[in-house]
């Protein structure tokens, strides 16, 4: 099937083996580097199993580019968002209603909705995939509310087959996917993170520093490439820079209109076109251009697992490719400050426990844009908080808003025990920020050094980063290829 459907010739060992344990009705957790084609591992069985397959995915630009290659494949494939006009929704429901081999690409919201899930609990679906699992970890590194509920959604389903993937989870992560999914004796497929052809380099590069080496490596390094920059003002500043030197450039980032970034990831998809993506972390998942050249943290990232998972885009053609970081160590205080920002805190979590407490008082429940009003917090920080309070069994879900399960007093009597949680949960931001510096300064192999982190115990050196080369008397510069071959 693998070869006649989606022309992939051989498979990896551990994409074999988690395919049979789909097939054979058992939970699996995968955890593979980026690039090493885990889509597969849900596409090959769903075309071999008779009831639909539903794959649940935090991004729909990622679930649109999965749906247009499935199409092109001949593979039965529907969509299911909130960006659906009202035809092609009916046209979706209308299908998945029919049953049979299909896969059924949608995301946690949708899948809690009140119009498809009775269609998707009728349609029974043989297995159940959970892409970019790490996101239902507090421990992970892009922790999402709504993954929380996906485990009591599974139970509606009738108990379908779960399949977790996932590019980044060091060993407390996958314990914690395995209970919050509760996945029952599961088989773990897991590999280290590591590519042979990515050549890891880190140059220190404090200040006004930056923007001259990233420069010359920009000169130097092959096109195409991502530059990855942690704020949106770096992103413009970078791309303008680059536009002035008459390199071809574009630009992605949260505060351009939609039809732009839509656009700018056009133009860099073309496999024909050779150029530069200067973006924030919001570009690239389920980015698959095979012949990516580098990867260029202009600014650290958040984690190693983040660090990983935007390095991994590069060189999938498995041809080498370079990931260099440029370090200062200001930019982890950039980090600190937006993770900060985006991590609900103890304070918060008291103004929304109070304002619940107060609906309660009144024998309503509150909605959360009426919530985020009583509170005087965003709707997002709030629907996150109540994803934890209801996790705690303190609140619930109803369809008119969030419902107090106790009493009022016993709600902020225990929220403050929650919120011993969320200080926690801070201190392992601090941790892996922390970790993120160590990996730019150590004196080892990159290579060992990430392996480490995600719990492999005595990784061998991979003999390319430019530690490695050092050692044997190469210097890091010696790695970067020559410029010829850009235009």
């Amino acid at each position: 099937m693998a070869r006649e459907r989606f022309g992939i010739a051989q498979l990896h060992p551990e994409q074999q083996r988690a395919m049979a344990a789909v097939l054979d009705g058992r939970d699996t957790l995968v955890v593979l580097p980026t690039g090493f084609g885990k889509s597969l591992i849900y596409q090959v069985p769903a075309m071999l199993l008779p009831r639909p397959t539903l794959v649940i995915s935090p991004l729909i630009a990622l679930m649109v580019d999965q749906e247009r290659t499935l199409r092109r494949r001949g593979v039965p494939v529907v969509r299911l968002d909130s960006t659906l006009r009202a035809a092609e929704r009916r046209e979706a429901l209308l299908r998945i209603g029919k049953g049979g081999r299909l896969i059924v690409l949608t995301t946690p919201e949708t899948l809690e909705s009140a119009e498809a899930g009775p269609l998707l609990q009728r349609a029974e679906p043989a297995l159940m995939c959970v892409d970019e699992a790490h996101c239902i970890s507090e421990w992970g590194h892009d922790f999402r509310p709504s993954y929380l509920r996906i485990g009591a959604e599974r139970e509606k389903l009738g108990r379908p087959t779960l399949l977790a993937l996932t590019a980044t989870a060091t060993p407390r992560v996958r314990e914690d996917i395995v209970l919050r999914l509760a996945l029952h004796q599961p088989l773990v497929v897991w590999a280290p993170p590591h590519r042979k052809n990515l050549l890891l380099a880190v140059q220190l590069a404090p200040g006004n520093f930056k923007h001259e080496a990233a420069g010359r490596l920009l000169k130097r390094l092959r096109r195409p490439g991502i530059v990855y920059c942690a704020t949106t003002v770096a992103v413009d500043q970078v791309w303008r820079a680059l536009e002035r030197a008459r390199i071809p450039a574009a630009r992605y980032h949260g505060k351009m209109r939609a039809e732009e970034r839509a656009a700018a990831q056009r133009r860099f998809m073309r496999p024909s076109r050779r150029i530069v993506m200067v973006a924030t972390s919001a570009f690239g998942m389920g980015i698959d251009k095979p012949n990516i050249r580098y990867i260029l943290h202009f600014q650290a990232p958040g984690s190693l697992e983040q660090y990983v998972q935007e390095a991994g885009r590069a060189g999938r053609d498995g041809n080498p490719a370079h990931c260099v970081l440029l370090f200062d160590p200001a930019d982890l205080e950039i980090q600190d400050f937006l993770q900060g920002r985006s991590r609900p805190n103890a304070r918060q979590l008291s103004k929304v426990a109070f304002a619940l407490a107060a609906w309660a008082r009144e024998g309503r429940p509150a909605d959360n844009r009426a919530l985020a009003l009583s509170a005087e917090l965003p709707p997002k920080t709030c629907a996150s908080l109540c994803s934890q309070l209801e996790e705690a069994g303190l609140v619930g879900k109803t369809d008119a808003g969030w419902a107090v399960n106790v009493s009022p007093e016993q709600l902020l009597l225990d929220s403050r025990e929650l919120a011993g949680r969320l200080e926690t949960l801070r201190r392992e931001d601090s941790k892996r920020l922390a970790a993120v510096s160590d990996y730019a300064m150590t004196e080892g192999c990159r290579s060992a050094f990430i392996r480490r982190y995600f719990g492999e115990e005595d990784p061998p050196r991979c003999g390319k980063c430019d530690r490695d080369r050092e050692v044997v008397g190469r210097p890091a510069e010696s790695i970067f290829a020559p410029g010829g071959g850009n235009v």
